[in-house]
């Protein structure tokens, strides 16, 4: 009877229990891993430990101990002792000198000495305090309030040089000045400026922004110190109120030569010498600013997934992953192309990047979301389709989902599949996906003369970004964990991408591109044909055409980017040929509705249908040149106007820069499209869809011109 009672109960829970399980189980959101792979890193990455970890690297924005300008810095000697903590021997503290010098603030104190001696502000426990630019100065002078200058009085006090009412004193003002402003205060006599910089003042009103001013070799106008928007506001009071401020300034400034310092390392693949992926977070943004989302929470995030994959490895939970899986820790963009430059060859075992910049903020408090920057247009890749799918899954399971086709019961589940830390929020997840942008070391990775396809991760905005409160309690240990799971995610999928994985990973890649040009391009295409009148319908429906060629050729460039991490199996790649097929079917069929729509409002207008046109001869002509990034620029040289080749070019011939006539917007897209595998023409349509302005052969091909003289490309 006991048995019989037992099975009983255990029908009758499948019964009732069994639908719902199943409809759960069943309306898992999608994504390349299987829901196994999924559990097992959710299991594994520790919001907690990269908080800890956080506590451990950037604990506080403390002064540097001068030793570290000669030895190692602490943040790079740390990391790399964390991984060698991990029993992790693929690492090396790269260290690479530099001709450049930096000035590095050791003391700096702000007193208010009369009417009554009161400490202001001091260096060690308000880190901000000294503008980069400033000298050695301990100067005891009178406070005056200077309202801002306009362009005509900033010429003025340059002729008229020093003013006996501003000699020696020092000027409360509303910013740091830099260029002119800071000739003229130098030219009148002025000793220095106290200011203040602020996110929001009005939110955070004590809260001071790192910042500085163009103090370096002036004659009079030797430091800036920075306070915060109540301290500034109280000076300010006072002097209004008639009252006689004297202040003393005193700081210490060393000067050093700059050096480069990162933190390389790697999982090793079963496929080494095939294309890997790289994950990247800056160490420093100077040695000045040091803050813990901004941006040593990347650092942690990236540390964990390294901790994390290696011990799943190790264990036998995960398999060794086909490709490479490298992590480089440097100085903000400046170190990534050091990286580059020390390495030549190394960006040809790239296939994308994965950047993390501020991703461990609590999204509640900073008012934010989680920030994904798709890559560029000129770098089509698989990580856009990839992260929206898993970014998808985290929104879809960590919030309140009451969608037909998710997990739900009649009121609606709340975080049906939850992902929080103990000590961490219980935010709902959200996410926003927007076109590429720049600010951070993906840019090293999308620049022309790197071209690997780049993403970054971010929360934005940061109600601290850039401030001495950007400390270890603004990080929130659950969104800390939720990012490490999706840079895991993605760097598994895209470092192992099995066959099995395959059909799933372009499902994920076709409808983030199937959605991007639904959302952006066709409307664009649309409209602008609806825009046209009677004298340029035909060439509106040229600019749409060409807009929906651009779109439909950039996700098929997507799909086609898998084949640098598949297998190479011939099931593969027959099955990334059928999808890029399918957009290539996709673009006729957009071809076709913009015709049929450019023939109904030739009706509405009254005149002839427009028709696709045929290419011209110059079309046809530039169709068989093909331009690429000059061999000795690639991967070397990144910045056009700072190069050396472009400068001495200028000093030869000044109006050079007169005789072209594509803007600066056109300039920088065709240097982007340059990769040696499109044409002149096609870089020409490619601009032009970008930009949504014309660009004639004469302009680009004086443009192009222009690039080979300075040896930039070559055809």
């Amino acid at each position: 009877m006991k048995k019989f009672n037992t099975a009983l109960t255990c029908i009758l829970l499948l019964l009732f229990l069994s639908p719902y399980q199943f409809s759960q189980a069943g309306r898992r959101p999608k994504t390349p891993l299987p829901q196994k792979t999924l559990n097992l890193l959710a299991d594994e990455v520790s919001g907690q430990l990269i908080y800890n970890n956080l506590v451990i690297l950037a604990g506080a924005p403390w002064i540097r101990e001068k030793k570290e300008f000669s030895d190692t810095l602490y943040e790079s000697q740390k990391i790399f002792d964390l991984v060698k903590s991990y029993g992790i021997e693929t690492v090396r503290l790269d260290r690479f000198s530099s001709d450049r010098k930096m000035q590095y603030a050791f003391e700096g104190e702000f007193w208010r000495i009369k009417p009554k001696k009161k400490l202001v502000a001091r260096l060690d426990a308000d880190t901000a305090l000294v503008a980069d630019g400033s000298a050695s100065v301990d100067i005891t002078s009178e406070l005056i309030y200077l309202p801002p200058l306009k362009a005509k009085d900033i010429k003025d006090w340059i002729n008229t040089g020093i003013q006996e009412k501003y000699k020696g004193k020092i000027g409360l003002m509303w910013s740091h000045p830099r260029r002119q402003f800071a000739e003229a205060l130098d030219a009148s006599g002025l000793a220095g400026v106290i200011s203040f910089f602020a996110q929001d003042r009005y939110f955070d009103p004590d809260q001071v922004v790192y910042t500085g001013g163009s103090y370096e070799s002036k004659a009079n106008l030797k430091f800036g110190l920075t306070v915060s928007w109540r301290q500034w506001t109280e000076l300010l009071e006072d002097l209004e109120s008639g009252k006689k401020i004297v202040v003393r300034c005193k700081t210490k400034v060393e000067e050093f030569p700059y050096k480069f310092e990162n933190v390389f390392c790697w999982i090793p693949g079963t496929e080494p010498d095939k294309k890997g992926i790289i994950f990247t977070a800056h160490l420093f943004e100077g040695y000045t600013k040091r803050g813990a989302n901004d941006n040593m929470s990347g650092c942690a995030v990236q540390l964990e997934i390294l901790r994390a994959l290696s011990k799943l490895i190790a264990n036998g939970g995960l398999p060794q992953p086909r490709r490479n899986i490298y992590f480089l820790w440097p100085d903000e963009i400046i170190g990534t192309f050091e990286h580059f430059r020390q390495h030549p060859g190394f960006i040809d075992s790239l296939s994308s990047n994965i950047n993390m910049d501020m991703v461990g903020e609590g999204l509640r408090e900073h008012n934010a979301v989680f920030d994904w920057t798709e890559c560029p247009n000129h770098l089509p890749c698989y990580l856009d389709g990839l992260g929206d799918s898993i970014m998808n899954y985290l929104w879809r399971t960590n919030d309140i989902v009451t969608a037909p086709d998710s997990m739900y019961n009649p009121r609606g589940q709340i975080f049906p599949i939850p992902m929080w830390e103990k000590n961490g929020s219980r935010d709902a997840f959200r996410y926003f996906t927007h076109e590429a942008t720049g600010g951070s070391d993906h840019i090293c990775f999308n620049n022309s003369s790197v071209a690997v396809p780049g993403i970054e991760m971010n929360v934005w905005p940061d109600q601290w970004y850039h401030a001495d409160t950007d400390t270890v309690d603004k990080a929130d240990p659950t969104q800390l964990k939720r990012t490490a799971f999706m840079g895991a995610a993605c760097v598994w999928a895209a470092a192992n991408c099995a066959d099995e994985i395959l059909e799933p990973l372009l499902d994920a890649v076709n409808a983030f591109g199937y959605g991007r040009v639904g959302k952006r391009e066709l409307p664009k295409a649309l409209k602008c044909v609806d825009e046209a009148k009677a004298n340029n319908l035909q060439q509106k429906v040229a600019q749409a055409l060409n807009l929906a060629q651009f779109a439909a050729e950039r996700e098929r460039v997507a799909i086609e980017s898998v084949e640098e991490i598949c297998t190479g199996s011939e099931k593969a790649l027959r099955m990334i040929q059928n999808r890029a097929q399918q957009w290539k079917l996709y673009e006729a069929s957009l071809e076709e509705q913009i015709l049929k729509y450019g023939t109904h409002r030739a009706g509405e207008l009254g005149i002839q249908a427009p028709i696709k046109a045929k290419p011209t001869a110059e079309e046809r002509k530039y169709d068989k040149i093909f331009p690429s990034i000059h061999r000795d620029v690639r991967s070397q040289e990144f910045w056009l106007e700072r190069s050396d080749r472009f400068k001495n070019h200028l000093k030869q011939n000044p109006d050079a820069l007169k005789k072209l006539k594509a803007s600066k917007r056109q300039q920088e897209s065709i240097r982007n499209f340059i990769n040696g595998q499109r044409s002149i023409t096609k870089i020409r349509s490619c601009v032009m869809a970008e930009t949504g302005k014309d660009l004639s052969f004469e302009k680009l091909i004086g443009y192009l011109e222009f690039l080979k003289r300075l040896s930039w490309i070559e055809y």
